[in-house]
């Protein structure tokens, strides 16, 4: 079924109806070959969103066969990694990270690893089908008018969590979960540098504003606040001379959308460390220079008490200036 409840009609993969994603990909195929026609010089933004590898996890069969599972290697992962953490504490273990985790161990008799490897199959067939939509879109852009005076962005809202600390789900404020891709194409530029410095999605919009030389006023009226966020143009540039704080800042609620910053769950990663305040007090804190999988919360080492004070007085500084 789709989103719409209506169920496709797949016979095999020559005979079947379009997934969501190719048809989103098409539409914007049609868009760049349809403008590229128009005589209309004006400047446009067109978000594309892309489902997959949003569950249920449905993607033609030669995707699937792409990933054969006795070639798959899982996440590395320790049985006892929840033992110093607090995420059910806060949270509980109904959620749907912990109840999918669960419910797909006990579908495969307990055998974790033939379960988590089904379910990564699945999501690395849907990955590689929505890269292919991806590369329409962007060859799309390639063949048009507007092949050197539009800039490209690749994201995602969230990471996942592929069976590590037990979890199987989004939504987590550890790294599998609060890591995702962000990638610039800026036209007339080489590409394939990194950058390490962690920065958040906020920064899109100043960087979009300042890459495209926009002026004026981004609120609706005088009541309208702060949209926060730095340019990441001294990243795309080359200066590296950035603005912004330190690290970046994952909100996982409390308690649904309470506007409460009391009722929250913040993560905060910087280039080597990740603390996570959670909305009862509790904290973790990984140090990713020697624990890159996060496995060992040393929150509770007195010898850290500085640097938790420091890396909370950074959050609470993102907070105050949003």
């Amino acid at each position: 079924l789709g989103w719409n409840r209506k169920p496709f009609r797949y016979i095999n993969d020559d005979d079947r109806d379009l997934l969501p994603d190719e048809l989103h990909a098409n539409w914007a195929e049609h868009q760049f070959k349809a403008m590229s026609k128009e005589q209309n010089s004006q400047p446009f933004f067109m978000g594309i969103g892309f489902v997959r590898p949003h569950t249920p996890l449905n993607a033609p069969d030669k995707y699937f066969n792409m990933f054969p599972i006795e070639t798959l290697q899982l996440p590395k992962w320790i049985k006892e990694d929840l033992n110093d953490t607090y995420y059910d504490e806060n949270f509980g273990d109904k959620l749907k990270g912990s109840k999918y985790y669960k419910t797909i161990l006990e579908s495969y008799n307990g055998d974790r690893e033939i379960a988590i490897k089904h379910f990564l199959q699945a999501y690395l067939a849907c990955v590689a089908f929505v890269d292919e939509q991806v590369g329409k879109v962007v060859k799309a852009i390639e063949n048009s008018k507007y092949r050197n005076n539009t800039v490209i962005i690749f994201t995602s809202d969230h990471g996942w969590q592929m069976g590590e600390k037990n979890y199987l789900f989004k939504n987590s404020p550890w790294e599998e979960s609060a890591r995702i891709p962000l990638i610039f194409k800026l036209p007339n530029q080489k590409g394939g540098s990194e950058v390490d410095q962690p920065v958040s999605l906020i920064d899109i919009f100043p960087t979009l504003i300042d890459l495209c030389n926009l002026k004026g006023d981004y609120r609706k009226n005088n009541e309208g606040g702060d949209m926060g966020g730095y340019s990441l143009k001294p990243f795309l540039n080359g200066d590296g001379k950035w603005q912004g704080p330190n690290g970046a800042l994952t909100l996982v609620g409390n308690n649904g959308y309470s506007k409460s910053e009391n009722e929250q769950t913040y993560s905060y990663r910087t280039h080597q460390f990740r603390l996570i305040r959670y909305g009862n007090g509790k904290k973790e804190l990984y140090d990713h220079y020697n624990d890159s999988h996060e496995w060992q919360n040393i929150a509770n080492n007195k010898k850290n008490k500085k640097l938790i004070r420091q890396l909370n007085s950074e959050m609470d500084n993102i907070l105050i200036n949003r």
